[in-house]
């Protein structure tokens, strides 16, 4: 799976089997997906970016994951629902669960993603704490320039 993708899957099956038992529409595309997004202009710099030690991603999935694990609510970050919480390290939960890269890289990654999960309308851009603010804004530049257009050709050329 992509990206973290199985337990969306079963939020997606569950919100419409709820609009299909209220007579409504099994259209997903009032569901929205939030997923941690970094783009750079190389794959070099983005994963520095997402994977330091003193970085937001780092503090937001440490802070995260102690917290779902405290309320028994660890198996939304892990791989699938067969994996052992032992297995869930920060560095694990920062490969699977941010999407990161440069724009095609990006673009790539969110096109396997919503192959996986399944339609849906909204695609919300989890932006965390600008350490830097430079690459923060240029991340959400080449989002909106370069990655979401190459996903909407692609999804409307499918």
């Amino acid at each position: 799976m992509c990206k973290g993708a199985w337990c969306l899957v079963s939020h997606v099956e569950g919100c419409l089997e709820g609009r299909r038992a209220a007579a409504l529409s099994p259209s997903a595309s009032g569901w929205r997906v939030a997923r941690s997004i970094f783009v750079a202009d190389d794959e070099g710099t983005a994963r520095s970016y997402t994977h330091r030690r003193d970085g937001s991603h780092d503090f937001c999935f440490r802070v995260m994951q102690a917290k779902l694990a405290s309320g028994g609510a660890l198996d939304v970050m892990l791989d699938d629902p067969t994996q052992p919480d032992s297995e869930l390290g920060l560095e694990r939960c920062l490969e699977r669960l941010v999407i990161t890269g440069t724009p095609q890289s990006v673009a790539d990654q969110l096109l396997c993603f919503r192959q996986e999960v399944g339609e849906f309308g909204t695609l919300l851009y989890t932006c965390h704490d600008w350490v830097e603010p430079e690459l923060a804004r240029r991340s959400m530049e080449l989002t909106a320039r370069e990655v979401m257009p190459r996903v909407n050709d692609a999804l409307a050329s499918a």
